[in-house]
């Protein structure tokens, strides 16, 4: 006798960083539900690297990336395509387009697309009760989880003991720039006003800390197109921050994240990651709440600093002092 066919699932979420790490405690959920189900991912190419090895029962990852002028429809009708040949037991959607819901209105199978929250609700809160109400099962509750190899992690020690950096020694990760972030970017005026410290305070920040406590070290990892607001930041701070260059890998950036036991950052996709990997959490927030897509972890790991909460909230991040924010690292690094 033929044995029965495992469940197939398609667990949909085409976005960035972010979207695709609030998404996790959902994808606990449905592996805890159904555990000898196989699971196909719809993501973004973000989304592919970023839970390249999340668990052995994703046996297959589909993109779309919606960027550019004919990526996104090539993709799409690829996506159709599989579709046709492919048949799942249940379809969950965590996005709320009805673009991307759209995909499904031929498919002949059990689809649930999550359609918002009616109240405030953290993102990834919202997705475990919804992923629990379509599967007709108790709500878990699991916090933000990305995996790190032991591979990379060592790999990670190594690196920065080249730079002086020992084992021992306490590690305040810095990302002090936002999706989109340039240096030229008049679109995202408002973005810089939400999210981006200014670089002397990063600086004499570092300072600070640094002279407090010799056991206290600092560094950044970034892409190209950050790199001259970190060198300005490694100016004001007198070179005592190591500045890295980001590779076209999410493993090795994400071991420097769990490597970290602090990471200070505006409202980021590494804020996160960092959520996800266990890191301690002091993070920027301006004229959004961190209710909806704070760090999503023990309470106790994570501090936030809101413009809102300081005598010129006009200012966005900038209004945060530089002893406020002090004060907030040397506790979660204490």
């Amino acid at each position: 006798m033929q044995a029965d066919k495992p469940m197939k699932i398609l667990a949909v979420r085409v976005g960035r960083v972010g979207d695709t790490v609030m998404m996790t405690p959902a994808l606990t959920a449905l592996l805890q539900y159904y555990p000898e189900a196989e699971m196909t991912l719809l993501v973004s190419p973000v989304g592919k690297l970023l839970l390249s090895n999340f668990h052995d029962n994703i046996k297959d990852t589909w993109t779309w990336d919606r960027s550019g002028i004919f990526k996104p429809a090539t993709d799409k009708n690829a996506i159709l395509k599989k579709l046709e040949i492919t048949h799942f037991d249940k379809i969950v959607c965590f996005d709320t387009s009805p673009r991307i819901g759209g995909l499904f209105e031929h498919v002949n199978t059990e689809f649930h697309q999550y359609k918002g929250s009616p109240v405030l609700k953290h993102c990834a809160k919202a997705y475990l009760d919804f992923v629990a109400e379509a599967c007709n099962k108790p709500v878990i509750d699991t916090y933000n989880y990305l995996p790190v190899n032991k591979e990379d992690r060592e790999s990670v020690d190594q690196e920065l003991e080249k730079y002086g950096i020992k084992r021992s020694d306490t590690l305040l990760m810095i990302h002090p720039t936002f999706s989109g972030y340039s240096r030229f970017g008049i679109r995202k005026r408002k973005a810089k006003l939400r999210k981006l410290w200014p670089a002397q305070n990063y600086g004499e920040l570092i300072k600070k800390l640094v002279n407090s406590d010799t056991a206290i070290k600092a560094y950044m990892v970034l892409l190209p197109d950050e790199l001259s607001y970190g060198e300005k930041i490694v100016r004001y701070s007198d070179n005592k921050l190591l500045l890295l260059k980001s590779e076209s890998t999410f493993e090795r950036y994400k071991a420097m994240i769990a490597r970290a036991d602090v990471l200070l950052t505006p409202d980021s996709g590494p804020m996160h990651m960092a959520s996800a990997l266990g890191t301690k959490i002091v993070a920027f927030f301006s004229m959004k709440d961190p209710g909806d897509c704070g760090p999503y972890m023990e309470p106790e790991k994570f501090i936030i600093l809101r413009s809102e909460d300081t005598e010129y909230p006009e200012r966005g991040v900038a209004a945060v002092d530089i002893q406020t924010v002090y004060d907030a690292c040397k506790k979660l690094l204490s």
